[in-house]
């Protein structure tokens, strides 16, 4: 042995499971700092390319311009792109169909969300490009490449050729009015309709910049949530706050980190006291003893960092890449890329290896501080306990014998109870807070409602009918579609559920003024109506009436926090449910907020008022027979009014003789589908059954946009699982090696103790008592230190969007239930192993 550094390699492989552990244990945090970084970065770019998709990849744009406008920009050395839109006249086609003719240049179509779906972009003034769903709904039916006659931008019919498709879009299907787009010529001048959309150079910058052009015109608006990403918007709260989560939760990772790797190092330096005083005693300096402990941290550190660095960077990669060669759309974004980048490496790595070495610094100095007379006797491995005259007592004590003496070891080194408290702690916190964020990211960017499984709409057509002088004559309200239509619809193969779409209106409900939210109305700055009825005051809160059948209402039930959903009893007591959560836009915060509107309870009742056919108004009674947590379909959350619920027996009484008497008829079906069910041939049926209706129909395909809802759902939920499996393996190896190795430090006293009678299973109890107790120790300390991290992290959350702070009681449960149960089945592994060693030779270690 050429020097005493040679020592660490040989401790290292004598103890060999207890380096294993800690090398995971760094592993992992080097791994999940990484792969936290590498994905907040991809997250960070691919949103800014997913917004670039959706919203355009302009920076700003001017609504009203014209040509010379155009041209002054042009020639301006700030600016890069130019797209112009100009939008002409309409064409008319068959069953009310509109097309509006627009023309973009080239530049426009770059920065437009403009979607091919098959061929190109116009290149000429007399190409044409179209979504979709409008061929069928074209008189001559024409096919790519083929032509088509509509009005242009100054109204005169004029031929195109088609030469691409577009992806269809909602908003245009329901409206039945779509934009066709051509070639916009730049030499054009004589648009009045201009719109233009700019993008900058690269290297300027933005929001410096910003203020000058707005004051160039009036209609001048930006790009906000892009600039928001890119970091270059007036309002800084979305990049602050996502600064200041993703920096508090590496921070939880570096801290867990060193909670691992100091409690390893400190025990191991308890244990080695008398060989550390030995050295002494041969000539070694406290330095050399300093270094002798930093050169194993140094050793682990060279195993560890790089494989971590490997595994979190290529895990994730290879998840992404497994999810998109299977043709999964990552994050709805259509092509998500996980980019390599130097700087989160070189991070990580310096994070890891400032967490190894603050870890091992402070057992090092203890290390070097060792008396070489009191560690030849072994005195500092000795801690007597010390005797108070007032002391708490402990509840392990009710345990008998094994729980006194559990106790009186717990009590006994009040640095190694710190130490394995403080390791616990930090691993329950870690998991909760975790827990507690990956929850919020899934509720505020995953659709929670029904809607994701919906891919198709269809609305069939009344029968109008006239009198002699052609006035529509008011006939008794019926269902447009049939008990055996519908019967039909269920039997496509690929349809899942059908649920009836019946009309929703608005009404004023009178509650009494208690039963208002006052913190709504003050955030809002609503001044609210006020009313008397029946003798008493009212306050007016606008509803919306909505009438769900059975299988709407089978769904609802899955939201419903009070009450009941059940059809049949709402149906006899004319019960309604209401969702009465809201998501307001606060104006003096720039944001929207999530409360309740209304205070109403199970078995409340409250007037609504509704129109009569001759103009007058009529009250109507409900009585709220259930509560949900937010509305099943459509939005979550309503920005300022309540979601009244009721069967259709409740409602065709609520409507009698009133204006909304037809709200009681089928009018529609949403239909959902079958998880990998072939869309394309679905939408093929249903095209037929809709061309069979006797009064005709229309059918709405918002199939792939769902799907990439649900795959989007999908996969948060599996990177947020992922995160929480790796979280709780860092914080259970934390756990393990804790208890594991204050036990093994104990062999000899453990031996002392059988031989004086202790049986092995009055051992097995004692150090279970001592694992357990660890546990609801750090489970307390834990939870409290992880509540309030979750509130710091919701205070970062809320001012992005306004959300209640809900206390991590789930996350608190998991983390602490799991924490014992580790703590637990820890020491059973060690009393193994020694009850496998012979008694004289644990008597004879030192």
């Amino acid at each position: 042995m050429k020097s005493y550094g040679a020592l660490s390699g040989r401790y290292l492989k004598q103890q060999r499971r207890r380096a294993l552990l800690t090398v995971i244990g760094i592993i992992l945090s080097v791994a999940l700092i990484s792969a936290i970084s590498t994905m907040g970065q991809a997250v960070k770019d691919n949103l800014i390319s997913n917004t670039k998709y959706e919203n355009g990849s302009f920076h700003f744009s001017y609504q009203t311009a014209t040509a010379d406008f155009a041209n002054e920009l042009r020639n301006n050395v700030l600016v890069d792109q130019i797209g112009k839109l100009s939008s002409g006249s309409t064409t008319e086609l068959p069953n009310k169909t509109t097309t509006t003719m627009t023309a973009v240049n080239a530049d426009g179509f770059d920065l437009l969300p403009i979607h091919l779906q098959e061929g190109r972009y116009p290149q000429a003034s007399n190409e044409l490009a179209l979504e979709q769903w409008l061929f069928a709904q074209l008189p001559s039916k024409p096919a790519m490449g083929g032509t088509l006659t509509l009005n242009d931008l100054d109204g005169k019919s004029r031929e195109y050729t088609i030469v691409g498709i577009l992806k269809n879009q909602k908003t245009s299907q329901i409206d039945h009015a779509s934009r066709v787009y051509t070639l916009l010529d730049d030499r054009a001048t004589a648009s009045s309709n201009l719109q233009l959309f700019l993008t900058f150079k690269p290297g300027v910058a933005i929001a410096d910049q910003l203020p000058h052009f707005e004051q160039l015109n009036d209609s001048f608006a930006t790009n906000g949530r892009l600039l928001s990403l890119l970091g270059e918007s007036s309002d800084k709260s979305l990049n602050r706050a996502l600064i200041i989560i993703f920096g508090t939760l590496i921070g939880l990772v570096v801290l867990s980190t060193i909670a691992v790797i100091y409690n390893a190092f400190h025990i191991a330096v308890l244990e080695r006291i008398r060989q550390f005083g030995l050295l002494r005693t041969l000539g070694a300096t406290p330095r050399q003893i300093r270094n002798l402990v930093l050169r194993e941290a140094t050793m682990l550190s060279a195993i560890s960092i790089p494989l971590g660095l490997a595994i979190g960077w290529g895990g994730l990669w290879l998840a992404i890449w497994l999810m998109t060669h299977n043709g999964i759309n990552v994050l709805q974004m259509d092509s998500f890329h996980i980019t390599f980048h130097w700087w989160i490496m070189g991070l990580s790595v310096a994070v890891g290896l400032f967490a190894v070495y603050v870890a091992a610094w402070l057992p090092a100095r203890k290390a070097s501080s060792v008396s070489p007379v009191e560690a030849a006797k072994g005195a500092g491995s000795i801690v007597r306990e010390s005797y108070r005259r007032m002391r708490i007592p402990s509840l392990l004590q009710l345990m008998g014998v094994e729980g006194k003496m559990a106790s009186s070891n717990i009590r006994r080194n009040k640095a190694k109870f710190r130490i394995t408290t403080f390791s616990i702690a930090v691993s329950i916190t870690l998991f909760i807070v975790f827990h507690y964020f990956t929850q919020q990211a899934l509720e505020l960017g995953v659709d929670t409602t029904e809607n994701t499984k919906i891919g198709f709409e269809i609305n069939a057509y009344s029968q109008a009918t006239y009198d002699s002088e052609g006035q529509p004559i008011q006939t008794e309200a019926k269902d447009r579609l049939t008990a055996d239509q519908l019967k039909q619809l269920a039997a496509i193969d690929g349809v899942d559920t059908i649920y009836g779409n019946y009309d929703r209106f608005g009404a004023n409900a009178w509650l009494q003024p208690q039963l208002v939210n006052s913190r709504f109305l003050e955030r809002t700055e609503t001044v609210p109506q006020q009313k008397e009825w029946q003798g008493t005051d009212r306050t007016g809160v606008f509803t919306e009436l909505e009438l769900y059948d059975d299988a709407r209402l089978q769904e609802a039930r899955k939201y419903l926090i009070d009450g009941t959903a059940d059809p049949k009893q709402l149906a006899a007591e004319d019960g309604v449910v209401i969702a009465q959560t809201v998501k307001p836009y606060i104006r003096s915060s720039n944001k929207r907020e999530q409360m309740d509107m209304t205070t109403l309870k199970v078995g409340d009742t409250f007037p609504v008022e509704l129109s009569t056919p001759d103009g007058k108004t009529v009250m109507r009674e409900v009585k709220v027979a259930g509560i949900l947590s937010q509305s099943p379909f459509n939005a979550a959350y309503p920005e300022n009014h309540i979601l009244v619920i009721g069967t259709r027996q409740t409602f065709e009484k609520l409507y009698k003789d009133t204006a909304y008497s037809e709200g009681a008829s089928l009018h529609g079906v949403k239909i959902a589908v079958k998880d990998g069910a072939d869309t394309d041939a679905l939408r093929s049926e249903l095209e037929v059954f809709v061309s069979r209706l006797p009064t005709g129909g229309q059918l709405i395909d918002v199939a792939s946009e769902k799907e990439r809802d649900r795959q989007f759902a999908l996969q948060m939920q599996i990177f947020v699982y992922s995160f929480l499996i790796i979280i709780g393996t860092i914080g259970s190896l934390n756990i393990i090696n804790t208890v594991q190795t204050n036990l093994l430090l104990r062999r000899r006293e453990i031996g002392l103790l059988q031989s004086v009678g202790m049986t092995l299973g009055q051992v097995r109890r004692m150090a279970s008592a001592e694992g357990i107790w660890f546990g609801v120790i750090g489970g307390f300390w834990g939870v409290g230190l992880g509540a309030a991290i979750c509130y710091f992290l919701y205070k970062q959350l809320n001012t992005v969007q306004g959300i209640p702070f809900v206390f991590p009681w789930g996350g608190a449960l998991i983390a602490s239930g799991c924490a014992i149960a580790v703590g637990l089945l820890s020491v059973q592994s060690p009393l193994r192993r020694m009850n496998k060693a012979s008694l004289i030779d644990r008597l004879r270690e030192e």
